[in-house]
């Protein structure tokens, strides 16, 4: 039993690491990487000066809205290690957990990740089952030539089949496709610090949309009438972070995620109380355990 208990709860700190990161809430990788102690300080966006690997914690806080279109949040707080690869084809860094299939000066090509919090205290969902962590992977499509145009962004083009679990039971969750506009610019002020713009869409297929909205029978009361969820458009995301290194071993980030969802398919279901959500987030990634040898690119 404690063993079990204790692969839970591990595996309940990977989940808030990887939420924290798959959404924005760490810094860019620029921000992330230090360099090597023996090595002199290098632009943030210098992927040569890249550490192949970083070990170390992170910390971090936020209020985080429940689902999309949720008129409640709440407070949600984790520790927990950091680990940092940029091999050649397999990632962990900013980005995910990913393998990199295909890489040319335009064009990448991998297999990524997503995550999500859990929510189990909404009162639009008094009565019904509680929303469990949802994890996601797909393959994603990286554009960059349209950087070589002035404020050119990055496109990220991300297809994702979806579970939920609480770490006892596994349940499919459909699927999402999730394009996104990304924006990049350092330093800032003349600060070694890295400021990302990204704008979002999100679409679901049904079985997505009926986890997040649909309503049965069963479960309708008075003020909650029963609803049949469809498939489309979910919303529209857009999130602001700032992160800067103070050292070659640590850095800071905050993040505001904005999302609204006027528009979305599923606008008349009862558990979408509120069409623009906000949250916040904020912490510290100390990596004071880093490899000489440089990152593959």
């Amino acid at each position: 039993m404690r063993s079990m208990t204790s692969i839970r709860y591990c595996a309940i700190a990977i989940a808030m690491v990887m939420v924290m990161c798959l959404c924005g809430l760490l810094p860019s990788a620029a921000s992330a990487a230090q360099t090597a102690p023996s090595a002199p300080a290098a632009e943030p966006d210098d992927p040569a000066q890249r550490p192949k690997w970083e070990a170390g914690l992170v910390t971090g806080a936020g209020r985080v809205v429940d689902y999309p279109g949720a008129d409640q949040s709440h407070w949600r707080g984790f520790a927990a290690p950091l680990f940092i690869y940029r091999g050649p084809i397999l990632r962990v860094d900013q980005d995910g957990i990913r393998g990199r299939l295909l890489k040319t000066s335009d064009i990448e090509f991998d297999v990524t990740g997503s995550a999500a919090f859990s929510a189990r205290n909404n009162d639009a969902r008094q009565g019904m089952p509680p929303l469990d962590y949802l994890f996601g992977v797909g393959p994603q499509v990286i554009y960059k030539g349209l950087r070589k145009m002035p404020g050119g962004p990055d496109v990220h083009l991300n297809l994702r089949a979806l579970v939920s679990t609480d770490f006892h039971r596994t349940h499919g969750r459909g699927a999402e496709f999730t394009p996104e506009m990304r924006w990049r610019f350092s330093p800032v002020a003349g600060l070694p610090a890295a400021f990302t713009v990204s704008l979002q869409p999100t679409w679901a297929d049904r079985t997505l949309a009926r986890y997040f909205y649909q309503v049965d029978a069963s479960q309708a009361t008075p003020t909650r009438p029963a609803y049949d969820a469809r498939s489309g458009y979910l919303g529209t995301a857009l999130n602001l972070t700032l992160s800067r290194r103070h050292s070659q071993s640590l850095s800071w980030f905050a993040t505001v995620r904005s999302m609204s969802l006027h528009g979305a398919a599923n606008a008349a279901s009862p558990l979408l109380r509120d069409k623009t959500n906000v949250s916040v987030g904020a912490g510290l990634l100390w990596t004071p355990w880093q490899s000489q040898a440089r990152a593959s690119e």
